[in-house]
């Protein structure tokens, strides 16, 4: 008899181990997604703070190139930009130009009413009206832009599990006149 208890108070005792068990699983598995989502959050942040820092140096990058447009100089270069904001020249890679060519920055016209002449001219100095490509049309105002573009690569905390891009890019324009 004092056997059949012992048998019957270790099945009790395993059953409520069981239980046991099955209740730290369930509260572990509550948490685990949460780790995951954690590293989830940091990577988002991270995307979005290296895309907001690359807008913020395009937009500075295209403020200078338009001032030097506007002084009547050429863009700057990839390199130049390097030299002034201290930000590697691999930021700004090659880009295909409305006109055709292949820089970063880009220099561009189009006309008033927003056509652009084919084949694209070369845009005439700011204030002259010589080779006009808008001067067969109603308003022959020649309207300049400076178009400058920026990338930079993004490798997450825990890579290939998040659907984010593997760079950011961004680019600005801005007229020149």
């Amino acid at each position: 008899m004092i056997q059949m208890l012992k048998g019957l108070r270790r099945r009790r005792h395993g059953g409520r181990d069981a239980g046991a068990v099955a209740t730290e699983f369930a509260i572990l598995m509550a948490f685990v997604p949460l780790a995951v989502m954690a590293f989830g959050i940091v990577d988002y942040g991270e995307v979005m703070a290296q895309a907001t820092n690359l807008a913020a140096i395009v937009r500075g990058a295209a403020e200078y190139a338009r001032g030097q447009v506007v002084q009547g100089n050429p863009p700057a270069t990839a390199a130049n930009l390097n030299t002034l904001l201290g930000v590697p020249s691999q930021v700004f890679p090659p880009m295909a130009c409305p006109d055709g060519t292949t820089a970063n920055p880009c220099q561009f016209c189009t006309c008033a009413d927003g056509t652009t002449p084919n084949p694209l001219p070369a845009c005439p100095a700011l204030g002259s009206n010589t080779n006009n490509p808008c001067a067969a049309k109603t308003d022959t105002r020649v309207l300049s832009y400076v178009m400058v573009s920026g990338s930079q690569t993004y490798t997450p905390i825990v890579s290939g599990t998040w659907p984010f891009p593997p760079s950011v890019n961004a680019r600005t324009v801005l007229r020149t006149q």
